[in-house]
């Protein structure tokens, strides 16, 4: 599955930062686990070491599986600066993805983001707003984490304005 993630970046140039799943390592937590992912990035990042993402992580609340759905489709593909005018899913095969990974972390997977809105708008209740917590220096981001099943997830994808 990661390098189905590697392999629908590649071809699409995004400005996706990491899309990583790998073995859990139970010994670090996984905004230690992310920090090593997003700070081997050639690109500037806003926070100085893991426990200052985990801070900045931990605003919004966390969630679990059931929550998840597009989660994954959303950070490889959004817009955060020139949102769409219309809501709109991704393609089959990445809503496919997202569905594999949430179901491959499991149902008692615990994800964290640095925003508290759907990077997709048709997931985002009525009249919510997005905001978050800056990780990149980039004018927006999205960075999502999750543990479960044995598993580490870490998603983060910047746009700018």
């Amino acid at each position: 599955m990661e390098n189905r993630l590697a392999r629908y970046q590649a071809p699409r140039k995004s400005k996706v930062l990491a899309s990583v799943l790998k073995p859990a390592d139970a010994s670090r937590s996984v905004f230690e686990v992310a920090w090593d992912v997003l700070s081997r990035q050639a690109f500037p990042l806003e926070v100085t070491d893991a426990a200052e993402l985990a801070e900045r992580m931990t605003r919004s609340e966390a969630f679990g599986a059931a929550q998840a759905a597009g989660w994954v489709a959303g950070v490889l593909t959004a817009s955060f600066a020139y949102p769409p005018a219309k809501d709109e899913l991704p393609d089959a095969k990445l809503c496919a993805l997202d569905d594999d990974v949430v179901a491959a972390l499991g149902a008692d997977s615990v994800w964290h983001a640095n925003a508290d809105g759907h990077p997709l708008p048709v997931f985002n209740e009525s009249g919510r707003g997005f905001g978050w917590s800056s990780i990149t220096r980039a004018t927006f981001d999205v960075v999502v984490v999750a543990r479960g099943s044995g598993l580490d997830l870490v998603l983060a994808s910047f746009d700018e304005d």
